[in-house]
């Protein structure tokens, strides 16, 4: 037996030493309670998108019902100045939940957190949307680390700013303005810290609390409304897509009966009629996060676009492009065919804003 031969055995004993301590460092970095950060977040995202695509759903997204006049629109106002990825990202040094809060109450005295238990129909989004907050810090606070910790009847905790400020009057107790207020004085005295007796004067902040009285809005305040509604829709209409191919459309986006179930459900994209084999083209630039095999899809390319768009391209004989490519508007992406639960040759085509599905009819250029 040669030398070289002979330290075959040795090498592999080495390769295996390291791979077995790389191991290690990454399973201790997972379980030593470090906070969910960077890349890991933006692979997290894309776990939770593509767990949570439906080609048909039963509950139809909100943008759908919601009257805007025509318009479908995806409110991004709830991502406010503070929140941004960018600013969530210099915190990544915070390693638990009371420390990002902490953090978080430095710059602003409001925020808490409120436990909410997850119901069918929400996602990761629709949550931020519903606090107004940024998704990354539900993320993070959570340390959720796989799309199955947001189930249906799985209880978190969601960072906020909601609840009014209110100065303390002559005769107030703690008790009492926890009643006025519906919220318990116990969540009053630790989110303020107060150990003693409260007194006229002091201006406290009451996490979740409703005012008793609605007050009426002002006429400025419905023209600021009606002016920054002007602006989301100048902005959403920045955002448009080129067609992927050009067919005839078979079924629209919206309530359909399944072909296959015979019931009536949301259909999350429009239906192209092709013959198999027609190049299908990226209909924006982005990023390839799935090319592969995926239940009622068949085969599919879903690409990742900014400002967190997403196109679905299913029902393919074949894809052309793998996962982590970077891909341009009008680049052949797939073949179409007739994969998965297809009555015939066409292309299943979404655009979604995260898991959000939008009319690709009223984006498509």
């Amino acid at each position: 037996m040669s030398d070289r031969a002979a330290s075959i055995p040795g090498l592999v004993l080495a390769a295996a030493i390291i791979a077995l301590a790389l191991y290690g460092t990454l399973s201790a970095r997972k379980d030593d309670g470090v906070a969910v950060k960077g890349k890991e977040i933006d692979r997290l995202e894309d776990a939770i998108i593509l767990e949570g695509l439906e080609m048909n759903t039963e509950i139809p997204p909100e943008s759908e019902t919601a009257d805007h006049g025509g318009m479908i629109l995806y409110d991004e106002d709830f991502i406010v100045e503070g929140d941004s990825p960018e600013h969530i990202a210099k915190k990544d040094d915070a390693g638990n939940a009371d420390s990002i809060l902490a953090g978080l109450k430095k710059e602003d005295a409001r925020w808490h957190a409120r436990d909410y238990t997850i119901r069918r129909g929400d996602n990761l989004w629709t949550i931020a949307k519903k606090f107004g907050i940024d998704h990354r810090l539900i993320i993070r606070i959570n340390e959720i680390r796989n799309p199955d910790s947001l189930r249906p009847g799985k209880k978190i905790m969601v960072p906020c700013r909601t609840g009014v400020y209110y100065t303390v009057r002559r005769g107030d107790t703690i008790t009492g303005i926890a009643s006025r207020y519906r919220i318990g004085a116990g969540k009053i005295s630790s989110h303020n810290e107060i150990t003693s007796l409260i007194k006229p004067g002091m201006r406290i902040f009451l996490p979740g609390g409703v005012a008793p009285v609605v007050r009426r809005r002002t006429v400025s305040q419905d023209r600021g409304a009606i002016a920054d509604n002007r602006m989301l829709k100048k902005d959403i209409l920045k955002m448009s897509f080129s067609w992927p191919v050009r067919g005839r459309i078979t079924s629209s986006f919206g309530d359909r009966r399944d072909p296959f179930t015979k019931k009536r459900r949301f259909h999350c994209g429009i239906d192209i009629s092709l013959e198999p084999g027609t190049p299908v083209k990226a209909a924006a630039d982005g990023t390839v996060i799935f090319s592969g095999w995926k239940d009622g899809y068949g085969s599919v390319v879903v690409i990742k676009h900014e400002k967190g768009y997403i196109t679905v391209y299913a029902h393919n004989k074949s894809n052309g492009v793998k996962e982590g490519e970077e891909v341009k508007r009008g680049q052949e992406i797939a073949l179409s065919g007739m994969s998965g639960l297809a009555t015939g040759g066409h292309l299943h085509f979404e655009i979604r804003k995260y898991l959000t599905p939008l009319n690709p009819l009223r984006l498509l250029r």
